[in-house]
């Protein structure tokens, strides 16, 4: 019996910085939103990817002050108005 749709799902992922004292987050490099790698979903949860992107994020830019989000997509291409599936934000420079 052939199921309605397919059975994999991409997700995209954007990194956003927000420089203490700032109200805006702002793209953290340039290029984003990139594709998850496929070994994720087949391996692991999507919760889990951000939130090990995240934490590299935190330990990379340890010298920073401010935050970090990750955001997470379903569309490779995400409007502005679009609403991520996951967001995951933590603070840097507070160690």
């Amino acid at each position: 019996m052939a199921k309605d749709g397919p059975y994999w799902q991409s997700y995209w992922y954007d990194l956003r910085f927000r420089r203490e004292g700032t109200s805006s987050f702002e793209p953290l490099g340039p290029g984003g939103p990139w594709q998850v790698p496929h070994e994720w979903p087949a391996s692991a949860s999507v919760d889990e990817f951000a939130d090990r992107m995240l934490a590299e994020c935190v330990d990379e830019l340890s010298d920073l002050r401010g935050e970090c989000r990750v955001l997470v997509y379903t569309e490779a291409t995400p409007g502005p108005d679009t609403e991520p599936l996951l967001m995951r934000t933590a603070g840097l420079g507070r160690r």
